[in-house]
């Protein structure tokens, strides 16, 4: 009877899942609808308001690089809670702003107490306690930014016609706190031995194929892995562009979310079915698959208006989402040693970080002086392009 017991090691993923949700889903996933009508209201230019998120970025890059260093079972209640209710204060306190440089202050204090919950965290738990099947697992957790971003940019779109944009802002900061504190602070677990277990292994033939796996700590190869991931990061970031991109078609909001919906969709399909087939085929042939529907679904935003395609250029760059999550813990796992792991997610992530911000800037002010998306989508093409050329280098060196 003992062993058909459900391991504990699902409830945490259930429990990854709705911090996911809570923190990439709310505050990176579901915040685009919102910029047009706020540059709207007060006149802001696109760039010099993306510039929020570039703020955001660069100061959660330096919490990021903290984060393998103090999490651990005996701080990671504190840090969530803590974090997630400062989060949900700073984020509502936006509905008094007047000034643009309220924003930039609201997103620096964000982008730190953010980068201490984000995915970072989440891939450590998730290696904690599987050490097989962690692909799934790992996908299934992340696609819940999706899910959050096909269920709740809806319910803004609604809360916008109705009540305006303010009152979708306090709706997210309160759905934020209210999903991350009762799960941390009644069902996670840091590591199983909180719990007197041993880590998720579905068979014997798990325990063998872990056992087998290539492992380094070569420098060149955390370099190219650094690099892929940082191109994949970049390339996630027309995400908060989206709606702008829609509106200068001469779209109205409810297409724009339709279009944002569909890109959250990819994201939540995505990360399902990536982490199963990494699993099975491990992660440089899906990457690389993935990566070619990516540069496709570029391709018919640069050149087509038709609704049709851009809801289904939106669903193929979803996916984008998808490997930005999956791959730092996957490549951790299939590339480096156990001790490095956490130091190399950390380092990664925050290098990442630091570098979309950058471009994030870029393709918003290439918007004010061309006036079109379409050379940034060109230019995003080419990335994915350089994305297969590492990701085979990388195969090759392990």
């Amino acid at each position: 009877m003992k062993e058909n017991k459900i391991h504990y090691a699902w409830v945490i993923m259930i429990c990854c899942f709705l911090l996911q949700a809570a923190t990439t889903g709310i505050y990176n996933n579901c915040v685009s609808l919102y910029n047009p009508l706020i540059l709207k209201e007060f006149g802001f230019s696109n760039g010099a308001f993306s510039a929020t998120m570039t703020i955001r970025s660069f100061v959660s890059s330096a919490s990021l690089i903290l984060v393998s260093r103090v999490f651990n079972k005996k701080t990671y209640k504190l840090i969530y809670v803590v974090c997630a209710a400062l989060c949900s204060l700073i984020f509502v306190s936006q509905i008094f702003y007047t000034k643009l440089w309220q924003w930039y202050l609201e997103n620096a204090l964000l982008g730190f107490f953010l980068g201490f919950i984000l995915t970072v965290p989440l891939n450590m738990m998730i290696q904690n306690w599987f050490k097989d099947s962690s692909g799934l697992a790992l996908g299934f957790a992340m696609a819940a930014s999706g899910l959050c971003g096909v269920v709740v940019n809806p319910l803004s779109s609604f809360m916008i016609s109705n009540y305006g944009w303010r009152s979708g802002i306090i709706m997210l900061g309160a759905l934020c706190f209210a999903l991350i504190v009762p799960t941390i602070l009644f069902f996670a677990k840091w590591t199983p031995e909180e719990k007197g277990m041993e880590p998720y292994v579905s068979s014997e033939k798990g325990k063998e194929e872990t056992e087998k796996e290539k492992l380094s700590d070569d420098k060149s190869l955390i370099l190219m892995t650094i690099i892929e991931i940082t191109i994949i990061y970049c390339i996630t970031q027309y995400t908060y562009s989206i709606s702008v991109f829609i509106d200068s078609l001469g779209y109205d909001v409810s297409f724009a979310a339709l279009v944002t919906s569909a890109i959250m969709l990819g994201n939540l399909i995505g990360k399902v079915l990536l982490g199963s087939l990494v699993d099975r085929f491990g992660s440089f042939k899906v990457t690389n698959i993935t990566t070619v529907l990516i540069a496709l679904s570029f391709i018919f935003f640069a050149f087509f208006k038709m609704k049709i395609l851009l809801a289904a250029g939106g669903f193929f760059y979803g996916m984008s989402m998808s490997l930005a999550s999956l791959l730092p813990g996957v490549l951790a796992k299939e590339c480096f040693y156990p001790g490095i792991r956490g130091s190399v997610m950390s380092k990664t992530t925050s290098i990442a970080t630091l570098v979309a911000a950058l471009f994030y800037l870029g393709v918003s002010y290439s918007y004010d002086l061309f006036g079109s998306f379409r050379i940034s989508f060109l230019l995003a093409v080419i990335l994915c392009i350089v994305t297969i050329y590492l990701s085979k280098k990388i195969e090759h060196k392990i």
